[in-house]
Order: structure tokens, then sequence, then C-alpha cells
């Protein structure tokens, strides 16, 4: 089964268009990155908000599906502490916090190469019937 949700969220276009690299996938965790371009900063210099969001709801959406089990977000909330630069290599690890058969409750961090913290994130998903892998 594990090869089968690897191939699975290994196809996400999105994810392969920002250059995002899968490092981990266990059930209910995820552990990817990226690599900050410069044409993913803002008017400030620094990464757009946008780019950290999507590497932690990437992170997101694989620990969440890792059972195989289709599951949508419902809800993320995202707390930025710190600014991500160019050239900068981001890291999101997703943990699950709490799974019940309908509902899961994950954790983002995001961090720089040097491990400093540069957001958290939560997010709730809602699962579905349907599998694509068992």
């Amino acid at each position: 089964m594990k090869e089968t949700v690897l191939e699975h969220i290994s196809s996400d276009p999105f994810a392969k268009m920002l250059g995002v690299q899968i490092h981990e996938v266990a059930l209910g965790r995820a552990k990817v990155s990226m690599n900050i371009k410069e044409s993913m900063l803002n008017f400030h210099g620094a990464a757009n908000g946008g780019v950290i969001f999507s590497l932690a709801d990437i992170a997101f959406a694989i620990a969440s599906n890792s059972y195989g089990q289709t599951a949508v977000g419902i809800n993320v909330s995202i707390n930025y502490m710190k600014a991500g630069l160019g050239g900068d290599t981001i890291t999101a690890l997703a943990e699950e916090v709490s799974i019940n058969p309908k509902l899961g409750l994950y954790r983002m961090t995001i961090t720089n190469q040097e491990g400093e913290l540069l957001a958290t994130a939560d997010g709730m998903v809602y699962r579905k019937k349907e599998f694509f892998a068992q």
C-alpha cells in the first residue's frame, strides 16, 4: 500500500511545479522541502507567504492521505514567525495530532536550512468514504 500512496501523491502537478521534494511519508506524517527561488519572493524580498503556506499544505495533504483514504482539507490556519529568503531551503513537517473516522487534525512546522522556525500551521481534514489505495 505504501508504494501506491507514494505513487499517488507524487503525481501532484502543483508540488512538481514548485520543485517540492518528498523526504518522508509514514502513517499520519510527512516531510517535504523546496528551494525558494527569486520568482517566489514578494516586494519586500522575502518568500511570499503563499509559498510557505503551499509547502505546509502539501505536507498536510500527504500526511492526511497517507492511509490511502481520500482526505480533503476543510480548514488551515497559519502563523508566520520569520521570513524565508531567496536561496533558502525550507522544510515542512506535518504530524497527525488527532484522528477519528471522519476528521483528522494535523500540525505543520516550517523551518529553514538552519532549523529556524518560519511558521506553524494547523489543518483539519474530512475523510471521505473513498480509498485510492488499500
